[in-house]
């Protein structure tokens, strides 16, 4: 049996930090050790050090679930859901009142992405650009990694870029930027932003796990996530992941990450959705 577990996250902000550290104190008494916040670098950092034992429990995005549920010994523990779904989109947005109105506007413009790993914050969209035949070389003249939804979000509003790409969904017929990125930490209303263009969908999130933990452990955190037993560590997790909840993996799910993962390693095998928009 382990003497601790160590989380691993990526850090996004100082409430992010305090949320991490909260959702660990909650875990703790249920498993019966210290549970330690591990903070990675980046998606790759975070992904190999799972791998490797280094950290046993993480929350990973999109892309890096995909390519942790190929690699032995790491198994998915529980799914995100927002808004009652668990996918979701991603978009190019500027400021509702800013100069860039369309996608024909995009020559030259600044752009804030979220990492070179993140499916919603650069990759996607950008596959959709593409095959909307918008040129990336004579769109963007600069191009910033921000390491967070939220950083896109206020780069965008204060104007320190044009455009920027986050993750939202459509909620009744109508666009919900994510929270992640918007209300929680960025600052931003929805409606202070246009949708230029949006793709998807995207699966959720994961909590992804070293099986080495083992059954009983893993049994103990599926149950706090996904059944709220007991509800403090439910609660702490849903904000952490500024999700509405928690469910078991699915075979569906996973094949859905399998695909991404396919669009994303061989961009012409599963082209994206792409569709030009303003909301």
């Amino acid at each position: 049996m382990l003497a601790r577990l160590r989380f691993g996250v990526i850090p996004e902000s100082e409430q992010g930090y305090a949320a991490a550290d909260h959702f660990a104190a909650a875990l703790s008494p249920i498993l019966g050790v210290p549970v330690e916040v591990h903070r990675a670098h980046d998606y790759r950092v975070l992904l190999a050090s799972l791998e490797q034992g280094r950290v046993d429990l993480a929350w990973v995005p999109p892309l890096a679930a995909a390519r942790a549920l190929r690699m032995r010994g790491i198994v998915d523990v529980a799914v995100t859901m927002r808004n009652g779904q668990s996918s979701y989109h991603t978009g190019l947005i500027s400021l509702r009142d800013g100069p860039i109105q369309s996608l024909a506007d995009l020559r030259g413009v600044r752009a804030a992405w979220v990492d070179r790993e993140s499916a919603s914050g650069y990759l996607v969209i950008r596959s959709a650009l593409r095959a909307a035949g918008v040129s990336l070389v004579s769109a963007f003249s600069e191009e910033f990694f921000v390491r967070s939804h939220a950083e896109v979000a206020r780069a965008i509003f204060e104007r320190r870029v044009d455009v920027g790409a986050t993750c939202f969904n459509f909620v009744s017929g109508t666009v919900e930027i994510a929270r992640s990125g918007f209300k929680d930490h960025g600052g931003v209303r929805d409606d202070a932003v246009a949708l230029l263009a949006h793709a998807g969908p995207i699966p959720s999130d994961i909590v992804a796990a070293n099986q080495s933990i083992g059954s009983k452990w893993l049994q103990l955190i599926q149950t706090a996530l996904v059944d709220a037993r007991p509800l403090a560590a439910h609660e702490a997790a849903k904000k952490l992941v500024h999700a509405d909840g928690f469910v078991r993996p699915t075979s569906e799910h996973r094949e859905m990450l399998s695909v991404l993962l396919s669009a994303v390693d061989r961009p012409n095998s599963v082209p994206p959705a792409a569709i030009p928009a303003r909301r």
